[in-house]
């Protein structure tokens, strides 16, 4: 609050700034701007009719030790600004929105019921047994909405409920390599239908390995591999490549099931990944990405649908989307 009352020129001291925090007084018009120029936000910033308590959006940042407290605090103001700007452009445009489907389930312990919530999620969602052949646009279809925001490398993803209402996952714009992207999505999904439902007895990193197993069966049902790869004594890379470019999911995602199913052994396990982080070139193909997804920005589409339609201004659409007037004029293109 200092470096803002700083930042403002002295205009306003740190008390006022807190009572606005606490909504014990309301800033003036010129006050706004100061702050709204401080902050380096639009004024429509101050004024939005969706908001909700980023610390009560009940999130699961895998991060790696080296994220400090300071970066977690800013990245959750950044999904919290996301997130309201994408509420209040999907409000303007109106429409029917898809509501989420709910899950009952028995209390979650195991691998195996998670395997059976992935089972599920595709019989009732209308799967079969067939690749996801894009998740961003099943979700979306299914009521849950997608949100792309700039994040370190350390994040992945995050999901959550707004206002008892939005069911949302949040993912790092930054990570381009699909198959991850994939994995992270349906990852969060397990976190949005199940959270509620995972025994008290298991640990963190244990609820975050049983969505992982939810992830890696909803994109390759288990029983595709049993046909292609049981009793065999060995496999080829190139049938795993082929496997994975069929439904989205990584090799190394693979080898995991296959192992999780018994049907590499331990010890074929450990070779295969000795044997991949001695090999450069190895390496390098068993992780490059082989699945071709598009990314859609349905935020950024449903901004210039909304501006076509003349439901904003310009200088509202590049308040959403962050950027310029010019830049807004020069990309819109209607018919």
């Amino acid at each position: 609050m200092e470096a803002l009352c700083t930042k403002m020129g002295g205009i306003v001291s740190k008390q006022s700034i807190s009572k606005y925090e606490s909504a014990k007084m309301m800033p003036n018009s010129t006050i706004l701007i100061s702050l709204s120029e401080a902050l380096d936000v639009e004024l429509d910033y101050f004024f939005r009719p969706f908001s909700f308590d980023i610390g009560n959006f009940d999130v699961s940042f895998r991060k790696k030790s080296n994220v400090g407290a300071k970066d977690v605090s800013a990245l959750k103001v950044q999904i919290q600004d996301d997130i309201e700007r994408y509420l209040e452009i999907e409000e303007i445009l109106g429409g029917e929105k898809t509501r989420l489907q709910a899950f009952e389930t028995n209390l979650i312990k195991s691998p195996m019921d998670m395997e059976r919530c992935a089972k599920e999620v595709r019989e009732k969602w209308g799967l079969g047994k067939d690749c996801i052949a894009n998740v961003q646009d099943m979700l979306e279809s299914n009521g849950i909405k997608v949100i792309y925001t700039s994040a370190p490398e350390s994040f992945d993803g995050v999901s959550g409920i707004v206002n008892n209402t939005h069911y949302i996952i949040v993912l790092n714009r930054e990570k381009t390599h699909t198959e991850r992207r994939r994995l992270t999505s349906l990852h969060e999904l397990g976190h949005l239908l199940f959270n509620d439902k995972f025994s008290s007895d298991l640990t963190s990193r244990e609820k975050e390995n049983l969505c992982n197993v939810f992830a890696n069966e909803l994109l390759l049902p288990g029983e595709i591999l049993e046909a292609t790869f049981a009793g065999k004594s060995k496999i080829a890379i190139e049938e795993l490549i082929a496997i994975g470019e069929a439904y989205g999911i990584s090799v190394d995602a693979i080898v995991h099931k296959l192992h999780d199913m018994g049907i590499v052994s331990e010890k074929r396990y450990r070779n295969f990944y000795i044997r991949k982080n001695q090999n450069i070139a190895l390496k390098n193909k068993v992780e490059k990405s082989w699945y071709e997804e598009t990314m859609t920005n349905r935020f950024e589409a449903m901004v210039f649908s909304a501006l076509a339609q003349q439901l904003i201004s310009t200088s509202k659409a590049a308040s959403l989307l962050n950027c310029s007037v010019n830049k807004v004029r020069q990309e819109l293109n209607v018919i």
